[in-house]
Protein backbone atom coordinates (compact mmCIF):
# COMPACT_ATOMS: atom_id res chain seq x y z
CA UNK A 1 0.00 0.00 0.00
CA UNK A 2 1.04 3.36 -0.41
CA UNK A 3 2.01 5.49 2.72
CA UNK A 4 0.51 9.14 2.04
CA UNK A 5 2.77 11.93 2.98
CA UNK A 6 0.62 15.31 3.16
CA UNK A 7 3.32 18.33 1.87
CA UNK A 8 2.01 21.77 2.14
CA UNK A 9 3.02 24.39 -1.23
CA UNK A 10 3.34 28.16 -1.71
CA UNK A 11 0.40 29.47 -3.78
CA UNK A 12 1.26 31.67 -6.50
CA UNK A 13 1.39 35.31 -6.10
CA UNK A 14 -2.01 37.21 -6.00
CA UNK A 15 -1.98 38.14 -9.56
CA UNK A 16 -1.54 35.09 -11.36
CA UNK A 17 -4.30 33.43 -9.71
CA UNK A 18 -7.58 32.62 -11.26
CA UNK A 19 -11.07 33.95 -10.31
CA UNK A 20 -12.18 30.44 -9.21
CA UNK A 21 -8.74 30.20 -6.77
CA UNK A 22 -10.79 31.48 -3.78
CA UNK A 23 -9.75 28.05 -1.93
CA UNK A 24 -6.07 29.21 -1.99
CA UNK A 25 -7.20 32.66 0.08
CA UNK A 26 -8.13 30.09 3.07
CA UNK A 27 -4.53 28.50 2.98
CA UNK A 28 -3.44 32.28 2.84
CA UNK A 29 -1.57 32.36 6.23
CA UNK A 30 -0.47 27.97 6.41
CA UNK A 31 1.19 27.91 2.68
CA UNK A 32 5.17 28.25 3.12
CA UNK A 33 6.88 29.77 -0.07
CA UNK A 34 9.27 27.14 -0.35
CA UNK A 35 11.12 26.41 -3.47
CA UNK A 36 10.47 23.26 -5.46
CA UNK A 37 14.03 22.15 -5.37
CA UNK A 38 13.92 21.80 -1.63
CA UNK A 39 10.72 19.19 -2.25
CA UNK A 40 13.10 17.58 -4.63
CA UNK A 41 15.65 16.83 -2.22
CA UNK A 42 13.06 16.72 0.64
CA UNK A 43 10.48 14.01 -0.61
CA UNK A 44 14.27 11.69 -2.08
CA UNK A 45 15.23 11.80 1.71
CA UNK A 46 11.99 10.88 2.81
CA UNK A 47 11.69 8.07 0.65
CA UNK A 48 7.99 7.85 1.22
CA UNK A 49 5.06 8.09 -1.48
CA UNK A 50 4.52 12.11 -1.08
CA UNK A 51 1.59 13.84 -1.81
CA UNK A 52 1.71 17.73 -2.14
CA UNK A 53 -1.52 20.51 -1.82
CA UNK A 54 -1.56 23.07 -3.86
CA UNK A 55 -4.85 24.67 -3.02
CA UNK A 56 -5.48 26.94 -6.37
CA UNK A 57 -7.33 26.64 -9.72
CA UNK A 58 -4.44 27.02 -12.22
CA UNK A 59 -4.15 23.77 -14.08
CA UNK A 60 -0.77 24.29 -15.39
CA UNK A 61 1.24 25.72 -12.20
CA UNK A 62 -0.52 22.76 -9.84
CA UNK A 63 0.23 20.40 -12.21
CA UNK A 64 4.11 21.76 -13.00
CA UNK A 65 4.75 19.96 -9.06
CA UNK A 66 4.52 16.63 -10.28
CA UNK A 67 7.89 17.30 -11.64
CA UNK A 68 9.42 18.17 -7.68
CA UNK A 69 6.80 15.21 -6.06
CA UNK A 70 5.51 12.02 -6.67
CA UNK A 71 1.89 13.33 -6.72
CA UNK A 72 -0.01 16.46 -6.08
CA UNK A 73 -3.81 16.49 -5.20
CA UNK A 74 -5.63 17.48 -8.51
CA UNK A 75 -7.54 20.91 -6.96
CA UNK A 76 -8.39 22.20 -10.74
CA UNK A 77 -10.03 18.86 -11.25
CA UNK A 78 -12.04 19.10 -7.97
CA UNK A 79 -13.38 22.39 -8.70
CA UNK A 80 -14.22 21.37 -12.17
CA UNK A 81 -16.14 18.51 -11.03
CA UNK A 82 -18.21 20.85 -8.44
CA UNK A 83 -18.86 23.59 -10.93
CA UNK A 84 -20.10 20.93 -13.55
CA UNK A 85 -22.22 17.91 -11.43
CA UNK A 86 -24.65 21.01 -10.52
CA UNK A 87 -28.54 21.76 -12.43
CA UNK A 88 -26.49 25.13 -13.37
CA UNK A 89 -23.17 23.69 -14.64
CA UNK A 90 -22.14 22.17 -17.77
CA UNK A 91 -20.62 18.44 -18.43
CA UNK A 92 -19.10 20.06 -22.22
CA UNK A 93 -16.63 22.17 -19.51
CA UNK A 94 -15.98 18.53 -18.07
CA UNK A 95 -15.13 17.57 -21.48
CA UNK A 96 -12.41 20.18 -22.33
CA UNK A 97 -11.02 19.43 -18.92
CA UNK A 98 -10.44 15.53 -19.92
CA UNK A 99 -9.15 17.11 -23.00
CA UNK A 100 -6.26 19.36 -21.15
CA UNK A 101 -5.49 16.52 -18.27
CA UNK A 102 -4.71 14.08 -21.56
CA UNK A 103 -1.85 16.39 -22.00
CA UNK A 104 -0.80 15.40 -17.89
CA UNK A 105 2.81 14.21 -17.50
CA UNK A 106 2.15 11.53 -14.47
CA UNK A 107 -1.82 12.23 -14.79
CA UNK A 108 -2.08 9.06 -13.20
CA UNK A 109 -0.56 9.96 -9.99
CA UNK A 110 -2.83 12.96 -9.44
CA UNK A 111 -4.64 12.87 -6.16
CA UNK A 112 -8.40 12.90 -7.38
CA UNK A 113 -10.93 13.72 -4.42
CA UNK A 114 -14.37 15.49 -4.13
CA UNK A 115 -14.30 16.38 -0.46
CA UNK A 116 -11.42 17.41 2.11
CA UNK A 117 -11.14 18.89 5.48
CA UNK A 118 -10.20 22.62 3.74
CA UNK A 119 -13.44 23.15 1.86
CA UNK A 120 -17.33 22.95 1.93
CA UNK A 121 -18.48 19.15 1.18
CA UNK A 122 -20.01 18.03 -1.80
CA UNK A 123 -23.52 18.42 -0.55
CA UNK A 124 -23.33 21.50 1.07
CA UNK A 125 -22.76 23.18 -2.26
CA UNK A 126 -25.00 20.74 -4.33
CA UNK A 127 -27.46 19.46 -1.79
CA UNK A 128 -28.21 16.11 -3.59
CA UNK A 129 -27.30 12.66 -3.34
CA UNK A 130 -28.35 11.81 -6.81
CA UNK A 131 -25.33 14.53 -7.89
CA UNK A 132 -23.07 13.51 -5.53
CA UNK A 133 -23.41 9.83 -6.70
CA UNK A 134 -22.38 10.94 -10.07
CA UNK A 135 -19.51 13.36 -8.78
CA UNK A 136 -18.31 9.82 -6.84
CA UNK A 137 -18.23 7.63 -9.72
CA UNK A 138 -16.13 10.72 -11.81
CA UNK A 139 -13.74 10.78 -9.38
CA UNK A 140 -13.01 7.34 -9.35
CA UNK A 141 -12.91 7.21 -13.05
CA UNK A 142 -10.71 9.85 -14.31
CA UNK A 143 -7.04 9.44 -14.29
CA UNK A 144 -5.58 9.82 -10.38
CA UNK A 145 -5.47 8.12 -7.13
CA UNK A 146 -8.76 8.27 -5.27
CA UNK A 147 -9.08 9.53 -2.40
CA UNK A 148 -12.69 9.89 -0.35
CA UNK A 149 -12.87 12.52 2.96
CA UNK A 150 -13.79 10.70 5.95
CA UNK A 151 -17.82 11.52 6.47
CA UNK A 152 -18.61 11.25 2.33
CA UNK A 153 -19.48 7.36 2.95
CA UNK A 154 -22.47 8.85 5.68
CA UNK A 155 -23.55 11.38 3.68
CA UNK A 156 -22.40 14.75 5.82
CA UNK A 157 -22.71 17.90 4.08
CA UNK A 158 -20.64 20.10 6.18
CA UNK A 159 -20.07 23.78 5.07
CA UNK A 160 -16.75 25.62 5.68
CA UNK A 161 -13.87 24.60 8.05
CA UNK A 162 -14.65 23.74 11.54
CA UNK A 163 -17.96 22.34 10.11
CA UNK A 164 -16.78 19.94 7.73
CA UNK A 165 -14.43 18.57 9.94
CA UNK A 166 -18.05 16.46 11.51
CA UNK A 167 -17.48 13.95 14.34
CA UNK A 168 -17.05 10.12 12.81
CA UNK A 169 -17.42 8.17 16.47
CA UNK A 170 -20.48 7.09 16.54
CA UNK A 171 -21.62 7.79 12.33
CA UNK A 172 -19.19 5.46 11.25
CA UNK A 173 -22.68 3.04 9.55
CA UNK A 174 -21.36 0.45 6.37
CA UNK A 175 -25.33 0.01 5.68
CA UNK A 176 -25.08 3.86 4.82
CA UNK A 177 -26.04 4.05 1.09
CA UNK A 178 -23.15 6.20 0.04
CA UNK A 179 -21.05 3.92 2.11
CA UNK A 180 -22.12 0.83 0.14
CA UNK A 181 -22.44 2.75 -3.09
CA UNK A 182 -18.66 3.30 -2.74
CA UNK A 183 -17.81 0.44 -1.87
CA UNK A 184 -19.60 -1.48 -5.20
CA UNK A 185 -17.36 1.22 -6.88
CA UNK A 186 -14.04 -0.02 -5.79
CA UNK A 187 -14.81 -3.67 -6.23
CA UNK A 188 -15.47 -3.18 -9.61
CA UNK A 189 -12.26 -0.92 -10.08
CA UNK A 190 -10.48 -3.54 -8.58
CA UNK A 191 -12.19 -6.48 -11.02
CA UNK A 192 -11.89 -4.61 -14.18
CA UNK A 193 -8.40 -2.51 -13.86
CA UNK A 194 -10.09 0.10 -15.87
CA UNK A 195 -7.52 2.42 -14.52
CA UNK A 196 -4.56 0.48 -16.72
CA UNK A 197 -6.66 1.88 -19.96
CA UNK A 198 -6.18 5.73 -21.01
CA UNK A 199 -10.03 7.52 -21.30
CA UNK A 200 -11.27 7.57 -24.62
CA UNK A 201 -14.11 10.00 -24.75
CA UNK A 202 -17.81 9.17 -25.92
CA UNK A 203 -20.13 11.90 -25.76
CA UNK A 204 -21.06 15.07 -23.89
CA UNK A 205 -23.17 17.73 -23.92
CA UNK A 206 -24.55 20.20 -21.12
CA UNK A 207 -26.13 17.64 -18.91
CA UNK A 208 -25.10 14.16 -20.39
CA UNK A 209 -20.96 13.24 -20.15
CA UNK A 210 -19.95 9.65 -21.35
CA UNK A 211 -16.28 7.91 -21.64
CA UNK A 212 -14.99 4.57 -21.17
CA UNK A 213 -11.74 2.83 -20.43
CA UNK A 214 -10.95 -0.72 -21.72
CA UNK A 215 -14.20 -2.40 -21.32
CA UNK A 216 -15.98 -0.37 -18.61
CA UNK A 217 -17.98 2.52 -19.76
CA UNK A 218 -18.95 5.47 -17.47
CA UNK A 219 -21.98 7.69 -18.12
CA UNK A 220 -23.27 10.87 -15.81
CA UNK A 221 -25.59 13.68 -16.29
CA UNK A 222 -25.83 16.65 -14.07
CA UNK A 223 -29.57 17.14 -14.63
CA UNK A 224 -32.36 16.79 -11.83
CA UNK A 225 -33.88 13.47 -12.88
CA UNK A 226 -32.79 10.08 -15.22
CA UNK A 227 -31.80 10.52 -18.84
CA UNK A 228 -32.52 8.75 -21.75
CA UNK A 229 -29.72 8.46 -24.36
CA UNK A 230 -28.40 7.00 -27.22
CA UNK A 231 -24.54 6.30 -26.60
CA UNK A 232 -22.72 5.81 -29.83
CA UNK A 233 -19.27 6.29 -29.06
CA UNK A 234 -18.64 2.77 -26.57
CA UNK A 235 -16.51 -0.12 -26.30
CA UNK A 236 -19.20 -2.94 -26.23
CA UNK A 237 -19.87 -5.03 -29.67
CA UNK A 238 -23.29 -5.72 -31.33
CA UNK A 239 -25.12 -8.66 -28.79
CA UNK A 240 -23.04 -8.27 -26.09
CA UNK A 241 -24.89 -7.91 -22.83
CA UNK A 242 -23.63 -5.22 -20.22
CA UNK A 243 -25.00 -4.34 -16.84
CA UNK A 244 -24.53 -1.11 -15.27
CA UNK A 245 -22.95 -2.14 -11.35
CA UNK A 246 -24.66 0.52 -9.81
CA UNK A 247 -27.86 -0.61 -10.68
CA UNK A 248 -27.65 -4.13 -11.51
CA UNK A 249 -29.77 -3.36 -14.53
CA UNK A 250 -28.93 -5.58 -17.94
CA UNK A 251 -28.82 -3.67 -21.33
CA UNK A 252 -28.35 -5.69 -24.88
CA UNK A 253 -26.43 -3.85 -27.39
CA UNK A 254 -28.10 -3.74 -30.76
CA UNK A 255 -28.37 -1.45 -33.37
CA UNK A 256 -29.67 1.14 -34.42
CA UNK A 257 -30.12 2.00 -31.10
CA UNK A 258 -28.25 1.80 -27.93
CA UNK A 259 -30.53 3.70 -25.54
CA UNK A 260 -30.24 3.09 -22.29
CA UNK A 261 -31.97 5.15 -19.14
CA UNK A 262 -29.12 7.19 -17.45
CA UNK A 263 -28.50 8.40 -13.79
CA UNK A 264 -25.28 7.09 -12.86
CA UNK A 265 -23.99 3.99 -14.48
CA UNK A 266 -20.69 2.12 -15.07
CA UNK A 267 -21.07 -0.32 -17.64
CA UNK A 268 -19.08 -3.34 -17.91
CA UNK A 269 -19.74 -6.98 -19.51
CA UNK A 270 -22.03 -9.43 -17.85
CA UNK A 271 -19.75 -12.35 -16.93
CA UNK A 272 -21.18 -15.71 -17.99
CA UNK A 273 -22.09 -18.20 -15.10
CA UNK A 274 -19.46 -21.22 -15.28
Amino acid sequence: FYLFFFLMIRRPPRSTQSRSSAASDVYKRQIPYVPKDFWVEFVQSAGVFSIGENSVDIENYVYDYLDSMDSVLNYPGYNQVVRSFNEQGSLLDLEQYLKRLETVPKKEFLGSFLDNHDNKRFLNVNPSFYLLRNAIVFTFAQYGIPIIYSGTEQGFRGGDDPFNREVMWGRMFKESDVYQYIKNIIRVRQEFQWDNYPIQLGNFSKSFASFFRGKVLFAFTNAPLPIFKVVQNQPFAEGEVICNILTLSLIHISEPTRQAEISYAVFCLKKKKT
